[in-house]
């Protein structure tokens, strides 16, 4: 039996090195490259190696004869060497053709639908299931600033205590932009999980040893994937719970539960009149099937 989980990284389905055009390749000159390559697209970079964006096949047809690379590039999303296949399949499902990987700036391969496929038709690409926790494995909680989340950190650090395991708090700042994560939106980050982390566990938590509060780039789905690598156990907040069948409410919950290496739960408020209290006043999990 075939126990090789194939492919795991960028490093691990990138074609390298990457043919690149800079900004004043003409649309005549690009359309060549990419015909005589077989390739459907090409990062732009500057006089020094750095990405600027990426022309595909579909900005040259119909294009001005005379138009430059770098009026015909888009911006489009970026990847590390270590940016899991998951998040890059999740982009090209969304729509982008290939997904440049780059290190300091500079493209080191790129990822096209067509690597994918190749994988997949060799049966080297396979869904990925739990991983067991191993020693000092953390329970993660995905924060965001809200109610749901404030209930899932006190649920999180109950379960935390019960485990003798550490407590890691994630919040994610946002997707990058071709220029990467600004630093507003890491400090806005930054504030939001300590604020929601004093809200759930007292004023002090934040000086706890056994709680880590992490500011991750990225879309909070993503994010909490990737925090679940190596996880005891990953738990989001809610507002409610969908239909019979269904995960519980939010769309990070339905990506997660597909998704995640470990266990998901969900932390639901219970309902004024199961426990006679305002909303909110307590909250039930719910595992995420």
């Amino acid at each position: 039996m075939n126990t090789d989980p194939g492919p795991r990284r960028a490093r691990d389905l990138m074609t390298s090195p990457v043919l690149t055009v800079p900004p004043d390749a003409p649309r005549e000159a690009v359309a060549a490259l990419l015909v005589s390559h077989g390739i459907a697209s090409a990062p732009v970079v500057d006089a020094r190696g750095r990405i600027l964006g990426v022309v595909d096949e579909r900005h040259l047809v119909g294009a001005d004869d005379e138009a430059p690379a770098a009026e015909l590039m888009t911006r489009v999303p970026l990847a590390d060497p270590d940016t899991p296949i998951d998040e890059l399949v999740d982009h090209l499902v969304e729509g982008s053709r290939a997904i440049p990987v780059v290190r300091e700036e500079v493209p080191v391969g790129i990822v096209s639908r067509r690597d994918v496929l190749r994988r997949v038709a060799r049966g080297e690409l396979v869904a990925h299931g739990e991983r067991a926790a191993g020693p000092g494995a953390p329970v993660v909680v995905g924060v965001d600033g809200s109610e749901g989340s404030v209930h899932a950190l006190r649920w999180g650090a109950r379960a935390a205590r019960a485990a003798g395991a550490p407590l890691h708090a994630v919040i994610a700042s946002g997707p990058p932009d071709l220029y990467g994560t600004s630093s507003d939106q890491v400090r806005a980050a930054r504030r939001e999980i300590e604020e929601t982390v004093r809200r759930a566990l007292g004023e002090d938590a934040t000086e706890r040893e056994e709680l880590t509060l992490d500011v991750r780039e990225g879309r909070p789905a993503r994010v909490l994937v990737r925090a679940s690598e190596g996880a005891r156990l990953v738990v989001v907040g809610s507002r409610h719970v969908d239909g019979v069948g269904g995960p519980p409410g939010g769309s990070v919950t339905a990506q997660l539960v597909s998704r995640a290496w470990c266990p998901v739960v969900a932390v639901v408020p219970v309902r004024p009149e199961e426990t006679g209290e305002r909303a909110g006043e307590d909250a039930a999990a719910v595992p995420a099937p």
